[in-house]
């Protein structure tokens, strides 16, 4: 009879964990946790081994619950939870009647495993695409029209007031959308209006400690100029990184542009990023050479629709 047990569980902890695994691997594309759940699996199988005893005991007709219609999930979130219950109550189960102490230490790490899994499936995912940014709610309203990658919010020049207010209004725009909405800055008024995430620049905090504020299913970008502020940000935990100034622009005074010596590079920081500054029809040819995840548009938006037909369609 426990031989039933123990062959029950152990293929339900396997699958469970397989599941999950194929989410966080091919939707997410996280080598970190593919990599824990793909150990997981393979303490589970070793710790138990498939048995002459195991497969005798194995009996679909004497299953009561054999061959049962599974639920219908209504959304990837839904998916994960049942399967993170699945492998948590066969762990237990195994742990039960094995008495076995590597059982309870699994099921503890898999606890662990669904707090960060069941998060990063709340946070947008990022498209390839155009990024529009702006300080007026309406064009931003454009952008989610034409469905572009992300929008932000973006008012250097105002009160914190009225960013408040724009950023009540933009929320409004996306709610029923699937176009994420980035704040430029002020993680205070993306928390109060409930934004999708936060972009913040080489002279702000620490996006670990932006993340330790607001917490782990929220994106968090940053503006980086060379290949150590990448890695920077994305070490400490940047969901996405500017690259640029590419030239000269006005919503960048006083920085000189980059050029394109980083932009080859940054593929290897392995996160998504934008290609941004002074981006128009002219030149954007040069930067898709790249081929960067976002291209970022401030002035020529007008053309958003044209380039994501183009480039990212």
């Amino acid at each position: 009879m426990f031989d039933a047990v123990v062959d029950a569980n152990v293929n339900r902890v396997s699958e469970g964990l397989r599941v999950v695994e194929e989410y966080v691997r091919f939707v997410r594309s996280n080598v970190d946790l593919t990599q824990r759940l793909s150990v997981l699996r393979k303490r589970l199988n070793g710790l138990f081994p498939q048995t002459v005893e195991c497969l005798r005991a194995r009996s679909t007709e004497k299953d009561v619950r054999s061959k049962e219609v599974p639920l219908q999930r209504k959304s990837i979130e839904d998916v994960l939870v049942a399967n993170f219950k699945r492998v948590e109550e066969g762990l237990r189960v195994l742990e039960e009647y094995t008495g076995s102490a590597e059982c309870n230490a699994m099921r503890y790490d898999v606890y662990d495993l669904e707090s960060e899994i069941i998060l990063l499936a709340k946070k947008p995912l990022i498209k390839r695409g155009v990024y529009l940014i702006s300080d007026d709610p309406q064009v931003i309203a454009k952008g989610v029209s034409w469905g572009c990658a992300l929008v932000q919010l973006r008012d250097k020049g105002a009160s914190k007031e009225v960013v408040y207010n724009k950023a009540k209004e933009v929320v409004k725009i996306t709610g029923e959308s699937d176009v994420p909405f980035i704040l430029n800055d002020y993680i205070d008024i993306a928390m109060l209006v409930e934004a999708d995430g936060v972009h913040t620049g080489q002279d702000d905090i620490a996006v670990s400690d932006l993340i330790r504020v607001w917490g782990k299913d929220k994106l968090y970008g940053r503006t980086t100029h060379s290949l150590d502020q990448g890695r920077e940000a994305v070490d400490q935990g940047a969901d996405y990184i500017s690259v640029g100034p590419i030239w000269d622009t006005p919503s960048k005074p006083g920085r000189a542009g980059i050029g394109f010596d980083y932009l080859k590079r940054v593929k290897q920081l392995g996160v998504p990023f934008v290609a941004i500054g002074g981006i128009n029809d002219d030149n954007l040819e040069s930067v898709m050479a790249y081929s960067p995840d976002m291209v970022g548009v401030i002035r020529s938006y007008s053309s958003v629709l044209e380039w994501r037909s183009r480039y990212f369609s």
